[in-house]
């Protein structure tokens, strides 16, 4: 089987990805891990990052960077695994106040 093409994408973190268009799962409703990377991203915090592509086929493809040295990329990373395993994602406002938390930990830890 061969690919429609071939996606080269230069992440953020400086990594060359290449992939076949046709590996990428194609949804035609939002996936609701991008719905809390969204709103962690709008909520102001900096761990992660999401690029959208546009493919040969006229499809997007959205790709989710996370930086694991942050509370928000290792809870998205941490979703992400749920998402594969098809588990449900927590509420918005449930994934905010844990980063919250984490980041109020963080700041009692160093002082």
């Amino acid at each position: 089987m061969s690919a429609e093409s071939l996606v080269f994408h230069l992440s953020r973190s400086g990594e060359l990805q290449i992939f076949e268009s046709s590996s990428i799962p194609h949804f035609d409703d939002p996936v609701p891990l991008m719905a809390v990377a969204v709103a962690v991203l709008s909520a102001g915090y900096h761990g992660i990052a999401i690029d959208e592509l546009q493919l040969a086929n006229g499809r997007y493809c959205q790709c989710l960077e996370v930086d694991l040295s942050t509370p928000e990329g290792k809870l998205l990373q941490e979703l992400s695994r749920v998402h594969d395993r098809g588990g449900s994602m927590p509420r918005v406002q449930s994934v905010l106040d844990a980063l919250a938390r984490a980041y109020a930990a963080q700041q009692k830890h160093s002082e």
